[in-house]
């Protein structure tokens, strides 16, 4: 070949759009010849899922810049010390191990995972963490360990993941929490509790100590109190979900203590509407802190007289000594929430006017 021609085939090669030709034609290939054949993989090499593929553990992936790697409904009961470092997976960014019947993990399965922000083992059979499982994981945000059989957290179980965001612990067996647990994450906004059936939730001390946190889930947890003393060391706290517990009342200091909050949801609790409530419910309204979200509103179970009508019937009570000092019988427009009636109103105009539209079309 002279020079001229290799001059040439030189520049033909240096021009995009020969180079984008190339880069669509290699790069896919490179992609299907090293992505195991269990699993499918992105044209880029950057996503591998190898999901409800019976896979016993983690195959070798010849795709070292690999950044989401998914793995639900598999086989692997346990990882072992550097289960992703032997296979040269160091660029991962979120790992999911979601129902893979996984109850153990060793010391050191997550070194060299670095750069690792999302981590999911959500619906496994994970009965202990070991000690500082997760202190190669620095870059962590997001933990998701909901319904596995954990009953017990070591105190430094959390140590070195300054960047944790996220913990989702619902669902599983806790019983007691160090209150000290989360006091090394300084980021921690949201921790997720609920469903834990006989976690011990303490009145006579705080529970948690955090100062970042600012949602607390705690839902279906079968406290039968709590009390100003169990909130305060998370006074940054916005949102404290209390539904489906077993709540008679709520102490007005907690509410006094925690002066960012904005939601309380109380659905499903056994309230009893008195005069110690009143002072509650008035509270919320005056601060504008939302009770009612999602599944519904709080209720009055006790007395008699209020059972399963919704606590702003409390308006209608008047005290005297912290005792109802009026007997009044509910009118029919408490049977429902104020923003039902509306819903209803408004479903009945759409009607109307779904009507004449058909009507004239």
């Amino acid at each position: 070949m002279t020079t001229p021609t290799v001059v040439l085939v030189s520049l033909l090669l240096a021009t995009p759009v020969v180079i984008s030709w190339l880069w669509l034609v290699i790069v896919p290939f490179s992609v299907v010849k090293f992505c195991p054949e269990e699993c499918w993989c992105d044209i880029g090499g950057y996503f591998v899922d190898c999901s409800n593929k019976s896979l016993h553990n983690i195959p070798s992936i010849y795709l070292t810049h690999v950044q989401e790697l998914v793995f639900k409904d598999n086989n692997i009961t346990s990882l072992k010390k550097d289960s992703f470092i032997s296979k040269g997976l160091t660029e991962l960014r979120v790992v999911v191990l979601d129902r893979c019947g996984l109850t153990t993990i060793d010391l050191g399965a997550f070194n060299g995972l670095t750069m690792l922000t999302v981590l999911s083992m959500r619906e496994n059979w994970i009965g202990e963490i070991t000690r500082r499982t997760f202190e190669s994981i620095i870059g962590l945000e997001f933990l998701v360990l909901e319904y596995n059989k954990i009953e017990h957290l070591d105190v430094d179980v959390f140590w070195g993941l300054t960047n944790l965001q996220h913990i989702y612990l619902e669902g599983n067996a806790l019983l007691n929490l160090d209150p000290d647990l989360f006091v090394g994450l300084p980021k921690l906004k949201l921790l997720g509790l609920g469903s834990n059936m006989g976690l011990q939730i303490p009145t006579d001390r705080h529970f948690i100590t955090s100062h970042s946190l600012k949602i607390l889930d705690i839902h279906g947890c079968n406290a039968s109190s709590v009390s100003g003393e169990t909130f305060a060391n998370v006074s940054a706290l916005e949102a404290l979900d209390l539904n489906y517990n077993s709540l008679r009342s709520i102490e007005i200091n907690m509410l006094r203590s925690l002066s960012h909050l904005s939601a309380l949801p109380l659905y499903g609790n056994p309230l009893q509407c008195d005069c110690q409530l009143k002072e509650v419910w008035r509270w919320c309204q005056d601060h504008n802190i939302r009770t009612d979200f999602g599944e519904g509103y709080p209720v009055c179970y006790i007395p008699n007289e209020e059972k399963y009508i919704g606590w702003w019937v409390l308006d209608e009570i008047q005290c005297e000594q912290d005792n109802i000092s009026n007997k009044f019988e509910y009118k029919v427009e408490f049977d429902k929430h104020p923003d039902e009636e509306i819903v209803q109103t408004s479903k009945i105009i759409i009607a109307i006017i779904v009507i004449i539209l058909f009507h004239f079309s």
